[in-house]
């Protein structure tokens, strides 16, 4: 016994009202396939059987002549395809009648993702790229729409070839609703995450008049996002960082290269391990950035000449600013000047010169003035042991 492609008992039919093969679509050759055309035409009184998840659609000539779509065993006759009465006496024996295409009813689902493709120009930023992503779903409501006005025309089968063509579809209506809300609404990049729930019922309802004539329906657009390139969202991270510590772009790049410098240096870095000792990582170059800052900004004060001083300089406690003994306060800080009191002496913490009498190092605050600790006379000025009794002194 002969077996057909379906696994059918082939029979030699003489009557073309004998019921000849039963044909239906394989689950091999289903998977994500959305259309199947039967691989060979049917005769007279052939079987078909459409399942709950599929429409089967009738073909005589190239015409799309009928569509099954209840699940059930349909026999290719008068009673089942009423078309096919004008036909009836032109019917006899075997001879092929049409052909069949089957056509999944359930719905698919993709995904989109749009990396540099979509050009925005911002109010802020001018033109940049956008980065849009998200999800959608659809299926085939008009099988014959399908088949005729899509299948026909762009030969997709395959769910994969039919979900990149929607892609197309969803980037250039994407772009065209984002140019409208920003003409209508005045949208700018980092007004978008709030227009998301509109942007996606705007897609939706515009993807529907582009898909509903060739019998596809799209019934889910969600989960959109729209972000920057990386390179963008620095920038942006940059004028952020501007303005919160209000500065300018020369200045936050300057605080970052010392930052650097200092991070380098905490660690240990080759030639940079000075900079430790005034600090490590980003506190240090934002510091040293704010200074250079305000210098650059601040007004130039005169210097004063010692050659034209007339009398011995004086150098301002709080700023070591020189100027003559003349002057009562420093032209600098405002700080009162001390006169000079004759020889000066080198602090012997920081290697600061201090004149005589000074009970302090302003460089450094250390106490320059020490009694003996074992018979309480005074000490010069970095005296090592005490001139009354020997002892030796050491410094705190």
């Amino acid at each position: 016994m002969a077996l057909d492609l379906f696994g059918n008992e082939k029979r030699d039919f003489k009557s073309g009202n004998t019921a000849r093969n039963t044909f239906y679509w394989p689950d091999n050759l289903k998977q994500s396939n959305i259309v199947w055309r039967l691989p060979r035409n049917v005769a007279w009184n052939d079987n078909i059987v459409v399942r709950e998840d599929e429409f089967a659609v009738f073909f005589r000539d190239g015409k799309a002549l009928h569509v099954f779509d209840r699940p059930d065993r349909y026999a290719l006759t008068t009673q089942n395809v009423p078309v096919l009465a004008k036909l009836g006496k032109m019917i006899t024996g075997v001879e092929q009648i049409g052909e069949v295409y089957w056509v999944q009813k359930r719905e698919f689902r993709g995904a989109f993702s749009s990396p540099d493709t979509l050009t925005y120009r911002d109010v802020d930023f001018g033109l940049v790229r956008i980065i849009a992503s998200g999800q959608f779903a659809y299926k085939i409501t008009e099988p014959m729409l399908f088949i005729t006005q899509f299948i026909g025309t762009k030969g997709l089968q395959h769910s994969d070839e039919i979900i990149n063509w929607l892609k197309d579809q969803i980037m250039m209506i994407l772009n065209t609703t984002l140019g409208k809300l920003k003409k209508d609404k005045q949208m700018g990049v980092l007004d978008m995450p709030a227009y998301l729930p509109e942007i996606e019922q705007i897609c939706l309802s515009r993807l529907a008049s582009e898909t509903e004539q060739y019998g596809i329906q799209v019934t889910k657009f969600s989960g959109l996002a729209i972000k920057l390139p990386e390179v963008v969202q620095e920038a942006i991270d940059k004028r952020s960082a501007m303005s919160a510590l209000g500065v300018n772009y020369m200045q936050l790049q300057t605080g970052q290269a010392i930052g650097g410098i200092g991070e380098g240096a905490a660690k240990g870095g080759g030639d940079v391990s000075g900079f430790a000792g005034i600090g490590a990582g980003m506190g240090a170059g934002y510091a040293m950035s704010q200074a250079m800052s305000q210098s650059l900004n601040a007004p130039p004060v005169p210097t004063a000449k010692t050659g034209g001083m007339t009398g011995p300089a004086s150098t301002c406690q709080k700023c070591g600013y020189q100027t003559n003994d003349t002057v009562q306060f420093c032209p600098k800080c405002g700080n009162p000047m001390l006169a000079p009191k004759g020889e000066e002496f080198t602090c012997p913490f920081c290697n600061r010169r201090i004149h005589s009498g000074v009970k302090f190092c302003h460089e450094c605050g250390k106490k320059l003035v020490y009694n003996c600790p074992k018979c309480n006379a005074a000490l010069e000025l970095g005296a090592k042991f005490c001139q009354s009794c020997g002892e030796q002194i050491t410094y705190k």
